[in-house]
């Protein structure tokens, strides 16, 4: 069985007529008293209520494994595909069995592959994004050449950035990715470049190819854009040891509202490993956006905690983050994380010098 755990809230008495209508409407989707005798083995049950207050009260519902059919983007329709659209109702944890823990090819390079490619055992890896959307391919590989030279791990591309007019797609990967490997050169150093994927669905597998032709270290995802089986597509697509980073965008729709949606240490926790990120990127306390720190410790918790056999992921924290801030996001994350800064390494313009003075902040 897989045992799914939701928020209910609302009137704590109303909860077990709701929890059993969700627990049909999520499975077979059909009146119970008109469903032939053998189409028990599609309706998921409800096992548990626990009253956690008054208006809030925690179900738990067991689905027939069956009814995933061995596919990710059934088994996001089976947890939360209809009651998506009712209000006050909340996935927070999902349990699989092991037949279903392979839907998903989960992190392929991981913690430990990570460090490793970087040549970094042990400290924070750092991480920045090529900023501002509307510079020319050149301009930004000028950027990424001088993280590189200061000593950055991973440079990502922004978001935004796709194939616009005054950056097309294969002109800035080639250009970038060429930096990157000049100045790797030059140092001695392992600095990765990540190009976001994004766009017209028909044009990934190409991109995909020519990013790796032009010599990319890995990827930039958006599982909230493209969905989190296009995360475990490109993972299919792409070399073992090629890391895969999950960016936000689009899923502060199923995490922002506290009554409703996919719980945050949910959502970037094991669903994305499902998918195969190997690092995640949330936006962190203190910065632009609302997370507090114990919804970013629980989202840190929810990349390592055992999920079955998937292996672990690493957070990256962001949104607003400054080298002052390093001593408190290591206390909250620990060593384990990808401290991500990004426009905030362009403040007095050297940005070498800027990338030098965030490495010595986590200690070399």
């Amino acid at each position: 069985m897989i045992r799914a755990t939701y928020e209910i809230h609302g009137p704590a008495a109303d909860a077990p007529r709701r929890a059993q209508a969700l627990a049909v409407e999520q499975s077979h989707e059909f009146p119970t008293e008109l469903a032939p005798a053998h189409t028990s083995v599609s309706l998921a049950r409800v096992v548990d209520l626990v009253e956690v207050h008054g208006t809030l009260v925690l179900a738990a519902v067991e689905f027939p494994v069956d009814l995933a059919g061995d596919d990710l983007s059934q088994l996001l329709v089976l947890l939360f595909g209809n009651v998506s659209l009712q209000p006050g109702v909340r996935l927070v944890d999902v349990d699989l069995p092991p037949a279903l823990q392979h839907v998903g090819p989960g992190p392929r390079v991981g913690v430990d592959g990570l460090r490793a490619l970087l040549g970094a055992s042990s400290r924070p890896l750092l991480a920045t994004a090529l900023k501002p959307v509307g510079l020319s391919s050149s301009e930004l590989a000028q950027r990424a050449e001088a993280f590189a030279l200061g000593g950055i791990d991973l440079v990502k591309d922004d978001q935004g950035l796709a194939s616009q007019r005054w950056s097309p797609f294969e002109e800035r990967v080639a250009a970038v990715a060429s930096a990157v490997t000049q100045a790797n050169a030059r140092t001695g150093g392992r600095t990765l470049y990540l190009p976001t994927l994004s766009g017209p669905a028909e044009t990934l597998e190409r991109r995909v190819r020519l990013a790796l032709d032009a010599g990319v270290g890995g990827f930039l995802v958006l599982p909230g854009v493209g969905g989190l089986d296009e995360v475990r597509h490109v993972a299919s697509l792409v070399p073992p040891g090629t890391p895969l980073m999950a960016h936000p965008a689009l899923l502060g729709a199923f995490v922002a509202d506290p009554t409703h949606g996919i719980a945050p240490e949910l959502l970037f926790g094991p669903l994305l490993r499902l998918a195969g990120a190997d690092v995640v990127v949330f936006p962190s306390f203190g910065g632009r956006f609302s997370f507090t720190r114990e919804q970013c410790t629980a989202i840190a918790e929810g990349l390592r905690r055992p999920f079955g056999d998937v292996p672990a992921a690493l957070p990256a924290p962001g949104g607003g983050m400054g080298v002052d801030r390093v001593p408190e996001l290591l206390d909250t994350y620990g060593r384990d994380v990808v401290l991500l800064i990004g426009g905030e390494l362009h403040r007095g313009g050297d940005l070498r010098r800027a990338t030098e003075e965030f490495r010595a902040a986590v200690g070399g």
